[in-house]
């Protein structure tokens, strides 16, 4: 486990394993913050189609260099080279811990704080999955309706059908919700983070008083897995409030994603999580191979930490 912190502008972690507690001291954050705001740009014109090629292989140059400054300041000193749990603040918690290099194909898990109480999973229970497609999402349909094929039973919402209160009452029912949505994060004001569904946004503050069966929830949307610290150091957004209603994780983006990246890589990921229960794992094996940095990261506790 891996706790960052910048104190006085400089940057330091609190390491942890299962021999020993360090602390590691980087120096000024200054560089790492600049790097985590050129990656936001970076990923933002990659993912934008309407901009010409040759601009956007400039971004995912940059956006390669970038991934790989980051990866040599933030995690080589670390010698992480197994499982991972991240806790950080911003800007820290919105860097894609999933794509830098020396995380492909390992378990990476990234929280604001050392949230435990999580169970273990299981690879053989039946489980319930619905999957939505919002409006005005390029593949939202084709994407959905892919990731049902991969679970038995699964539900399927597309079109008119894909309110606000019927993707409410799943996330209360259902033990896998994907939501092939566009969305936001408003950073000033956190709670009013949002999905677009077909009769309106579902805001974050609605989900209040819905508690969730330890769930896996997937964001297929764009950056709705940003946070804002708000007064008295509470980091507040979607991810935020669905762990805190009961989610074991949440898989999300925490910048632009292509929409038809994103038909490619969830179907990769559900058939992954359907055979482990391991969204850790399987967001890992669905990316692996994928040539494209892939800004998702899955938010989640600590498994078999006990709280008491």
């Amino acid at each position: 486990m891996a706790n960052f912190l910048v104190h006085d502008g400089v940057l330091r972690c609190v390491r942890v394993d299962a021999r020993v507690v360090t602390t590691i001291e980087f120096g000024s954050s200054e560089d790492a913050i600049e790097r985590v705001r050129r990656l936001g740009a970076d990923f933002a014109m990659a993912a934008n189609d309407l901009i010409p090629a040759p601009l956007r292989a400039a971004a995912n140059a940059s956006l390669a260099r970038n991934l790989k400054v980051l990866d040599d300041i933030l995690l080589a000193p670390l010698r992480a080279d197994g499982d991972l749990y991240v806790v950080a603040r911003e800007p820290l918690l919105s860097v894609p811990w999933t794509a830098l290099p020396s995380r492909s194909g390992l378990r990476t898990a990234v929280n604001s704080y050392v949230a435990r109480g999580r169970t273990h999973a299981r690879p053989s229970g039946k489980r319930r999955l619905l999957a939505a497609a919002g409006p005005g999402v390029k593949h939202g349909t084709e994407e959905a309706h892919a990731v049902g094929r991969q679970w038995a039973g699964a539900t399927v919402l597309t079109g008119e059908h894909a309110v606000t209160e019927h993707v409410r009452t799943a996330l209360a029912t259902h033990d896998v919700v994907h939501l092939a949505t566009h969305g936001q994060h408003d950073a000033d004001n956190p709670l009013f983070a949002s999905i677009d569904l077909a009769d309106g946004p579902l805001f974050a503050h609605e989900l209040d008083g819905t508690p969730l069966p330890g769930s896996v929830v997937i964001l297929s949307s764009c950056e709705v897995g940003g946070s804002t610290q708000v007064l008295g150091g509470e980091v507040l957004g979607l991810t935020s409030v669905l762990l805190r209603l009961g989610a074991r994780a949440v898989i999300a983006s925490v910048a632009k994603l292509s929409d038809e990246l994103a038909a490619r890589v969830m179907p990769r990921l559900h058939a992954h999580l359907r055979e482990s229960d391991d969204p850790e794992a399987a967001l890992a094996a669905a990316l692996k191979d994928v040539a494209e940095p892939v800004p998702l990261v899955c938010f989640s506790s600590v498994e078999g930490l006990a709280t008491a």
